[in-house]
This record gives structure tokens, sequence and C-alpha cells, in this order.
């Protein structure tokens, strides 16, 4: 008995525990049905407000509230910091170096002494020159001496020969003043006179040979006093010279931004290193070419770098504009315009930028500052070529009475145009579209930076944002 009863007692446990769980999912699905409508609901109340602001927009006319705009405009590019006085540090000495006093990155003064040259290498080659110089010399002045005997002795021949000619000159002479009173025949006559006009010839030959030999020894003279003179002395000059300039040192302040030698190292270019003032710094700025015919020497421009902060902002002046395109050089030779046109901008002294900081530029083609300004849309032009905007005056029925007010139009930028006018002020609310609207009559105007729209993010969140500025 006791056993049935145990087993009937579970028996109705379980049963109410059934009864506990049944209830409780019904009560979770309740809550959830409930939660589920309050979403639908407030999705309904939004999309409802929704549509009900935009049949309000689709009623109006467009209209915006007058504000001050920047019409400053500028040109925006980047670049890399460089040294705009840089000089390339060379030598015409070979020889070794025996002190190098700056590495890398170092900063040097004016003066300063950069390197040194060993000068016993040099020394070496001045006297194994000197040497051969004097050797040169001997033989080059034997050469010469015998030279110039070859000359006497062509010019003691040639004066002789010239003693020759005057000789059977004077013979001819007198054989032919004697032709009229000789005592013989005309066939002697005539051969005395033959013989004597051989004699002056021969003689005259014999004369222009020995002149020849003159000028040939002069000549040999002349190429063996030339070769003393030559031999060795610009060599030897160039020796003296680099032992002169054994010491290197700067000739400006600055950063050794390139090392082409080491201690020991003989230069192979004559090219030592690099300095570069950083004191004097400069940007070189791609323009795109929609923008190059704005830019103008003297420009003001300001620097940014990332490097420093974004919030320190440098000055600096447009210095140079390259306007026409450089032309890249391809592989096969051609060209082609991609380098584009460019600018250079000098930075004011005393800017804690470095050589080779990346920075932005941005260049101010004028500064006008804050004015009235209107999209170019809202400005419209009477018979008259009066430049003229709508005006909407708010009555007490919440429409807005047109108004025509003629303005004098200023500067551009891309979208706004700065407007003056006696009868306008901040604050105004002026029509987007002036052909929408006549002039004296009233409107409902809507102003799309006061109305908001419906957002519904993926997960399901309803979210309101603003369109105003």
């Amino acid at each position: 008995m006791r056993g049935i009863f145990k087993i009937r007692f579970i028996h109705k446990e379980w049963a109410m525990l059934e009864k506990i769980k049944k209830h409780k999912k019904l009560t979770i699905a309740i809550v959830v049905i409930v939660i589920i409508a309050i979403v639908i609901g407030i999705l309904v109340h939004r999309m409802r407000q929704s549509a009900s602001e935009i049949t309000q927009v689709d009623s109006g006319i467009q209209a915006f509230t007058l504000q001050k705009q920047d019409m400053s405009s500028s040109v925006s590019t980047s670049g890399t910091v460089e040294s705009s006085n840089v000089t390339e540090v060379t030598t015409e000495v070979s020889s070794a170096i025996k002190e190098l006093n700056v590495s890398l990155g170092d900063h040097v003064e004016k003066g300063q002494v950069l390197c040194t040259f060993d000068d016993e290498q040099i020394r070496q080659q001045i006297a194994d020159l000197e040497k051969q110089n004097s050797a040169a010399k001997k033989a080059s002045d034997s050469t010469k001496q015998k030279a110039q005997r070859a000359v006497e002795t062509a010019q003691a021949q040639a004066n002789a020969k010239a003693a020759a000619v005057a000789v059977a000159q004077n013979d001819y002479q007198t054989i032919q003043n004697l032709l009229g009173s000789s005592d013989q025949s005309a066939e002697e006559k005539a051969s005395a006179l033959a013989q004597a006009q051989a004699n002056l010839q021969s003689a005259q030959s014999e004369y222009d040979a020995a002149q020849s030999a003159v000028a040939s020894a002069q000549e040999a003279l002349e190429d063996a006093a030339g070769t003393t003179a030559d031999t060795g002395s610009s060599d030897l000059t160039k020796l003296y010279q680099q032992l002169n300039n054994l010491t290197v040192v700067a000739e400006q302040s600055g950063v050794i931004t390139q090392l082409n030698v080491s201690k020991g190292s003989i230069p192979t270019n004559g090219s030592l290193m690099r300095i570069e003032d950083d004191s004097s710094l400069m940007v070189n700025v791609n323009i795109k070419e929609k923008d190059i015919l704005k830019l103008a020497q003297g420009q003001k421009a300001s620097i940014t770098s990332d490097a420093i902060g974004s919030d320190q902002v440098f000055s600096g002046t447009v210095d140079k504009v390259v306007n026409f395109a450089s032309k890249n050089a391809g592989s096969d030779g051609s060209s082609s315009s991609s380098g584009g046109y460019s600018a250079t901008i000098t930075l004011e002294p005393g800017t804690p930028l470095l050589l080779g900081m990346s920075v932005n530029v941005e260049i101010m083609l004028n500064e006008e500052g804050e004015q009235l300004a209107v999209p170019y849309d809202s400005i419209a032009t009477d018979d008259d070529g009066n430049s003229y905007v709508f005006v909407g005056k708010e009555g007490k029925d919440g429409k807005y009475k047109i108004k025509k007010v003629i303005v004098t139009t200023g500067i551009s930028n891309d979208y706004y145009t700065a407007v003056s006018s006696d009868d306008l002020k901040e604050g105004d609310s002026i029509i987007n579209y002036p052909y929408d609207v006549s002039e004296g009559e009233s409107y409902d105007l809507y102003f799309p930076e006061k109305q908001t729209d419906l957002g519904i993010s993926d997960d399901g969140a309803v979210t309101t944002f603003s369109t105003s500025n």
C-alpha cells in the first residue's frame, strides 16, 4: 500500500511541474509578442512622420538661410622638404683620405675641416715627375743645341749661295753690256751669254735649296724648344695644386646628406659628399593642370606635417611656378608628359621641419575671408542685366512673401558667389531657384538644412539624423 501511495504522489508532482513549464512558455511567448508589437509601432510612427515631412517638402519651395561663407580659395598638394642651397663637395686630389671628420647626418659649420688627404703619395709622384722632367730637359737641351747648329750651318750655306748668285748675276750683266763692243763673233757672244745665264740659274737654284734647308732647320729648332717647355709641366702643376688642397673645408653650413668616401679610400669620381643647408628649406610640389594657371610667384602657402602634428601650421611663399609640363623619358627613349606641372615653395626661416619630411601644402589663391554668399543657382538676371535674388519674408500665416533684391556679385568659388546689398542681411531666407517663384507672391518654404531623415540600420535600429550644417 505504501508503495502504491508513493507512486501516486510522484505522479501528481510530475503533473504539477508540467503545468508550470507550460505556463512559463506561454508567458515568454506573450512578452516576445508585446516587444515585437512595440517595435513595429515605433517603426510605423517614424515612417509616418518621415512621410509627413516628405509631403511638406514636396509642397513647398526650397530655400536656405543666408550665411557668411569663407570665400578664400586655395590649391592643395603635397611634397617633400628639401634644401634650397645644396653644395657638392668635390676634389681633384687622387690620394687616399687620411682623416675623415664627419659622418652621414652630421651638421657642419662653414669653414669646418671635413677631411684631409695623405700627402705621401702625391709628394712621391712630384719627385718622380721632377726627375723625369730633369732627364727629359737634358735630352731636349741636347736636341735643341743640335738643331741650333743645324740652323747655323744651313744659314751659312745659304749665305754662300746668295754670294754665288750675286757673282753670277754680275757676270751675266757684264756679258750683256759687252755684246755691242766686243770683237767676238755673234756665235761666241751668244754662247758666252747662254753660259752666264745658266750659271745664274744654277746659283739661284742652289740658293733656294739652301733657304729651304734653313727653314727646315729652324722648324726643328722650334719643335725642340716647344718640347722642352711642355715636358711634364701641366702634370706637375696639377700635382702641386693637389698638394695645396689636401685639406677640405665646408663652404657652407648644413647637414651631410650624402657621404661617398671613408677613411683610407681614394675618391673615384671626385665627389666626396653633399652638404644641404637646413636653414634654407623649400618644397617642390606637383600641380594639377586645372590649377597651374591660378598660381603666381609671391602667393602665400600653409605647410603642415603629420610628423610634427597637423595643428602646427608653417608659412611659405611661392618662389617659382614651372608652367610647362615636364616630360619623363621612357625605357624606349620616348617621352611622356606625365611629369606634370610643378611649383617651388620657400619656407620661412626657423621652421622645425627636417629635410626629407613629407608635408601637406595649401597655396592661397586669395584671402577674401567670410562674406555673404549664395549658391550660383540662387542668382538670376533681369532684362536690364541686373543680378538679383529672391528673399522670402515670413507672414503671420507662415507663408513667405517673395521680394526681389538687386545684388552686386563678387568673387566665386566652386559652389558659392559672394553677394552684397543694403537690403540683404545674414539670416534672410533666400530662394534656391528663383525661376520657381514670382515677386510679390506668397509660398510655403522648406529649408533642407533644417529637415531630418529617418534611417534604419541593418540590425533594425532606427536612427534620426539632421541634414543641417
